[in-house]
């Protein structure tokens, strides 16, 4: 391989070319002749470039020759102008052209510049009402929006939507007072929103301090009346809410008024509106835009209020009589609102909160006389309580009302005929320890049918209402006010604004003024109950001969269950017991109707089997005791007759028969009765007696003592034989002995009433008997009616 040719051009010599061998000495020609080539071509190049320049400068030459010579020609035209008076005229002109433009440009810029910020205020409050944004903020836009439309509404060619806006303006202005006024109106939230939305009030309505505390003073006083105008059945919450405003409003006005607000309302002096930081950060605004063109008036102004205008002196004053504006609305309100409440734990809790509320923080409302109104309280609570309960006292004529009803309707009413050994079912339910089945039979026993309970029912409901105040004077003694608030009020303090103690007028007095006012009103109503019962007793037996006996039962019945049920009218267990209208006075013609219907049957037929047995001879002599023989039990007929009497009181029901009613019906059975023994006393005096004819008094009676001798006997039905023709002595003395033992038996039962007894007792007394067989008859009847009172037990 060939060794690589050097580069010729590092030689010195030729001689130094010729070292190398020939192929290289050939490379080497080529490689010159090469270079050669490549020289001859840069050089060509270079000297048509040079030639290219050489033109150019000529033509340049050329050009600037021709331009000196406009440039003198200029410079002697400008040489020729330049005068005083040219120079002024023009600038005159030019000043005059550049007015005419900056005129032009600004009446069009600042026309949509005011335009563009008055339309997006609308939109802008509205957005930061919404989102409960700063009112304050709200009410600065609202000022320079009412600058910009006095703008706009002073050009001659006012456009349309101007007033269109402004109408969008004052709608947004009306809906941000309402925003003002109602948190005015709140106690919610803290003093620097409440002095931020005084500051906005007096922004959008140009007020004075004083002007912007009476309409907080009247926000507030407006919110306590309608606090207590609610009629949602909450009288406790808004009653306490309302109370609790009032005292709040005076704590505020003293921390805001005068000082705070007017801090704050020199603040709004500082700086123009459209400076304020929050109102240039509102993008709607686009103020970096507008700022320059909204004009002088809009960006220059500043507000300027009447920060110092309210003294303390008269910021006092004012307060004061708000105070006692706000106590008398209050007051005023709550009697309002307490004559619609009826419920007695309402009321009562509600004068334990508004009590607890005034005494705590009553104090602080300035104006007023904290001793003054916890006596208005207690004397608007204690009133309403008592004319609660006096309303449902008077509503114990619907007992009255029912009772009457069910009288007029006799289907509703009868005989009571339940029995207590087949009207319960046999699978009757006896879970819960058989209250059910305990509660039937009771009501059975006592003759309870559903007439009966409803109207027991009613009264029951009517005590439950009344006796609901019980618990209430309980809670009112039991509250301890001076432990409570002892470390609330300054003890010295508090007895000299207080006067008596507060656990002495709380607890003590305003509990024993609503008791007396119950008992009261309780007495009033059982009054009135006596009355109108004693209207229904003399409809139900104002006729005797027509007297409806179930009626007389029914309302016996209830009379009973009512009178059973005052006693526990009482509202300490220490207290008497109020008095029952149904008075013996009142039931007595009840028990005179029952008791006459019930006697005069038995005693008739009673009457009619004696008379028909007076000459009928029985063989009951032979159970005669003692020497001489008297009775020892009554006869037949009279014990028929006890039965009878007690059957036909059993039959209207055994629940009947209180002390009054059997003493009543042994009265009326006495009074029956009696004519009925004297009449068969008459008539075994006259057996034996001869006939009225007086010439044959003596054939009669022979003949009469032949028949008692062979007329055989002949036997009754009762057992009893008739001798009619054998009237001797013995007999006659056999029967009035008898007739006088059953009449003393029977006044062992029916001879409860003394007048009753002393009757009878004086019939036997004048009988022809010696002292000692009377003693006998008696000690006999008594003994006899011992072993057998139970047969009678409803007499007995």
């Amino acid at each position: 391989m060939a060794a690589e040719a050097p580069d010729p051009r590092t030689f010195k010599s030729w001689e130094d070319a010729f070292q190398y061998p020939v192929p290289v000495v050939r490379k080497l020609e080529q490689q010159l002749r090469s270079n050669a080539d490549e020289n001859r071509e840069k050089l060509r190049s270079l000297v048509g470039a040079s030639y290219r320049d050489l033109l150019d400068t000529a033509e340049t030459i050329i050009d600037m020759e021709v331009r000196m010579e406009q440039v003198e020609g200029k410079l002697a035209k400008v040489g020729h102008n330049c005068n005083s008076r040219t120079l002024e005229r023009i600038t005159n002109s030019a000043v005059r052209m550049d007015t005419y433009k900056r005129i032009r440009d600004l009446e069009r810029y600042t026309f949509a510049s005011q335009l563009a910020v008055l339309r997006s205020s609308p939109v802008v409050m509205t957005r930061l009402m919404k989102s409960e944004g700063s009112y304050l903020l709200i009410a600065k836009v609202l000022v320079i929006s009412r600058l910009l439309h006095k703008a706009l509404a002073q050009l001659a060619h006012k456009p349309p939507i101007v007033d269109q806006l402004w109408d969008r303006l004052l709608l947004v202005r009306g809906k941000l007072i309402k925003q003002i006024e109602k948190r005015m109106g709140s106690a919610e939230g803290d003093n620097a929103e409440l002095v931020e939305s005084m500051c906005a009030y007096a922004l959008v309505t140009s007020s004075t301090p004083s002007d912007v505390l009476h309409h907080f003073h009247k926000m507030r006083l407006e919110k306590v009346v309608k606090s207590l105008q609610h009629g949602d059945g909450e009288l406790s919450k808004h009653g306490i809410s309302a109370l609790k405003l009032c005292i709040q409003t005076c704590h505020d006005t003293q921390v805001i008024f005068p000082r705070r607000l007017a801090d704050s309302l020199a603040k709004l002096k500082t700086h123009p509106l459209i400076q304020d930081h929050d109102i240039r950060a509102l993008y709607e605004l686009n103020l970096d835009v507008h700022d320059r063109w909204i004009g002088d008036e809009a960006r220059n102004y500043t507000p300027w209020p009447r920060h110092d205008e309210l003294q303390r002196a008269e910021a006092e004053r004012i307060l004061q009589q708000w105070s006692r504006q706000a106590i008398s609305a209050f007051l005023k309100g709550t009697k309002s609102a307490l004559e619609k409440e009826t419920r007695l734990t309402e009321v009562a809790s509600l004068r334990q909160e508004l009590i607890e509320t005034w005494i705590l923080s009553g104090s602080r409302m300035a104006g007023v006389k904290s001793a003054n109104v916890l006596d208005d309280l207690r004397d608007t609570m204690n009133s309403h309580l008592e004319n609660i309960v006096r309303l449902r006292s008077q509503s114990l004529r619907t007992v009255v009302v029912e009772l009457s009803t069910v009288l007029s309707s006799p289907a509703s009413i009868q005989p009571s005929n339940l029995s207590l050994w087949g009207t319960y079912p046999k699978s009757a339910d006896i879970s819960n320890g058989a209250q059910a089945f305990k509660s039937t039979l009771v009501n059975i026993h006592q003759g309870r049918d559903n007439s009966v309970v409803g109207i027991v029912s009613a009264f029951d409901a009517w005590a439950d209402s009344i006796m609901a105040v019980k618990s209430i004077v309980k809670s009112m003694k039991e509250a301890r006010w001076d432990d409570t608030f002892a470390d609330d009020v300054d003890d010295e303090d508090d007895d000299e604004e207080f006067g008596d103690s507060k656990q002495t007028l709380l607890s003590d007095d305003d509990p024993r003024l609503l008791e007396e006012a119950t008992h009261e009103a309780l007495a009033n109503a059982l009054q009135n109950l006596g009355k109108s019962f004693a209207q229904i007793v003399a409809q139900v037996t104002e006729d005797s001969d027509e007297t409806d006996v179930p009626k007389v039962c029914f309302v016996l019945r209830v009379t009973r269950e009512i009178g059973e049920r005052i006693p526990k009218l009482k509202l300490q267990d220490k207290a008497s017991s109020l008095a029952t209208p149904f008075t013996p006075a009142l039931l007595k013609p009840l028990h005179q109707a029952l008791a006459s219907h019930i006697a005069w049957p038995s005693t008739d037929a009673y009457a009619k089997v004696v008379k028909s047995t007076l000459k009928a001879k029985t063989k009951s002599h032979v159970l005669w005791e003692g020497h001489p023989a008297l009775p020892a039990q009554p006869s037949p007929s009279a014990v028929r007759y006890l039965q009878s009497l007690t059957k036909a009181m059993a039959a209207y029901g055994n629940d009947l028969w209180a002390p009054l009613a059997v003493e009543q019906i042994k009265a009326s059975a006495t009074e029956l009765v009696v004519p009925s023994f004297k009449e068969h006393l008459d008539a075994i005096q006259k057996l034996g007696e001869p006939p009225v004819t007086a010439e044959k008094v003596e054939d009669t009676t022979e003949q009469d003592d032949a028949d008692v001798e062979e007329k055989p006997s002949t036997e009754q039905p009762n057992g009893e034989q008739d001798f009619q023709a054998q009237p001797s002595p013995e007999l006659r003395d056999q029967k009035l002995k008898q007739a006088l033992f059953d009449m003393l038996y029977i006044q062992r039962f029916i001879g409860g009433v003394q007048v009753s007894s002393d009757a009878i007792d004086s019939i036997v007394d004048g009988q022809s008997l010696d002292e000692s067989s009377k003693a006998r008859l008696r000690k006999s009847a008594a003994e006899y009616a011992r072993k057998t009172y139970l047969l009678f037990a409803l007499l007995a």
